[in-house]
């Protein structure tokens, strides 16, 4: 029993090994048969044949097709090709590239601004303009460097005496700031420190200053100037923003 067993089996994988040949031989004669049918003789031979050609090669095509139709059934079906994680990244890469450097593109930082420091200023004061029981006195800051650069806002002023002592308070900030002032080589712009005429108010003065104290917008390092009599009054002491000019 178990010879007969393996003799039936050894038959059948025989038999299934054999049949793609079967199927080609079978697809070759068909083949043959049809291109002897058709071709060969021409157009005389089809007339001579009385139409028994076009009945050969109808049933040459039968027999084509059929067997096409057994070896593609006879066939393994195709395995599923699986793409791999790099020919992913590879084809996402040009849109991801392309994606970057718009991201790039549009996130450029604008450049900074030039302030300028103590280093590239020069101060002085303007002249002082008294009417109405008001005392304006502006102070200049010119550029003195070679380059270009800016001021913005308030600097901050204060009054010192002849032992470089401070006489009272800072003086507060007046009005609004004004927009950023740019500086060429030489250009300059102007604060008003402000105060009150003696006598405008029961509030005593303070004592005459020596110099003034400034503290350029947007700088940590202070520049002195004389303080040309300037003198606080009414208990007021304030300065305006930065404005373009050197308020003369």
């Amino acid at each position: 029993m178990v010879q007969g067993h393996g003799a039936t089996g050894a038959r059948h994988t025989a038999m299934a090994r054999s049949r793609p040949l079967v199927l080609s031989a079978l697809l070759i004669g068909a083949l043959a048969t049809a291109t002897g049918c058709g071709t060969d003789e021409g157009e005389g031979a089809w007339e001579r044949s009385g139409g028994s050609g076009a009945a050969h090669a109808a049933e040459s095509a039968r027999a084509v097709e059929s067997a096409r139709a057994a070896e593609s059934a006879a066939a393994p079906a195709p395995r599923e090709r699986r793409s791999t994680p790099s020919a992913d990244r590879t084809a996402a890469g040009p849109a991801s590239a392309s994606a970057s450097a718009s991201a790039s593109g549009s996130g450029a930082a604008p450049s900074a601004r030039r302030i300028c420091s103590t280093e590239r200023l020069k101060l002085t004061v303007g002249r002082k303009d008294v009417g109405a029981g008001n005392v304006y006195l502006p102070l200049v800051l010119t550029n003195a460097s070679t380059s270009a650069c800016t001021l913005t806002g308030f600097p901050g002023v204060s009054l010192l005496d002849a032992d470089g002592a401070l006489i009272g308070e800072p003086a507060a900030r007046r009005g609004a700031s004004h927009s950023t002032i740019p500086l060429p080589p030489g250009g300059s712009a102007s604060a008003l420190l402000h105060t009150l005429n003696e006598g405008v108010t029961d509030t005593p003065c303070w004592k005459s200053a020596t110099s003034i104290r400034v503290y350029p917008p947007d700088s940590f390092r202070a520049m002195k100037v004389a303080a040309h009599s300037f003198r606080v009054c009414g208990g007021v002491f304030d300065v305006e923003a930065v404005r373009s000019g050197g308020g003369a």
